[in-house]
């Protein structure tokens, strides 16, 4: 690794922990409790390649994230059944999307009323670099919750 990169990993770290650190402040206990695992008995098409389960606390209902290998990079796309949203890894950086009508699956009418349009904002850049495939999961289920409105939380944990 060279020293840009080391640099650029202490950076990502330390936000990272603040982030975490701001959210246990608040009293979101579920924020610090989370299980990333592969999906069982997922079976890679065309459309996703690999998919896993965030499961925050010991909430019932995980979060499923699904990866899109595009030529501009990957897409994670994080579906529920109250809400969806992607994120967007490549040489641009690393942030947040809204889904494009043919990808939605939950009715945008929820979706809006659950996603926070503020925060969708403040995350279309997190990182203006691309990040390596093993923190961008970490990533999203750092900064997911931001998303999601406060009167909304519950469907988290």
């Amino acid at each position: 690794m060279n020293g840009k990169n080391i640099l650029f990993s202490l950076v990502l770290t330390t936000l990272m922990v603040i982030t975490t650190t701001g959210f246990a402040h608040r009293g979101e206990a579920f924020i610090d409790d989370y299980k990333i695992a592969p999906k069982e008995n997922f079976v890679p098409g065309e459309a996703f390649q690999q998919s896993w389960e965030i499961t925050y606390g010991d909430s019932g209902r995980p979060v499923q994230v699904l990866l899109k290998e595009t030529k501009d990079g990957e897409e994670y796309l994080i579906r529920t059944g109250y809400f969806e949203v992607k994120y967007v890894n490549g040489e641009k950086g690393f942030g947040v999307r809204s889904l494009k009508a043919a990808e939605q699956k939950v009715p945008e009418s929820l979706n809006l009323k659950v996603l926070n349009s503020v925060m969708m904002n403040n995350q279309k850049m997190i990182s203006s670099t691309k990040l390596e495939k093993a923190q961008v999961l970490e990533m999203i289920a750092s900064y997911l919750p931001e998303l999601i409105n406060e009167n909304y939380q519950s469907i988290l944990n």
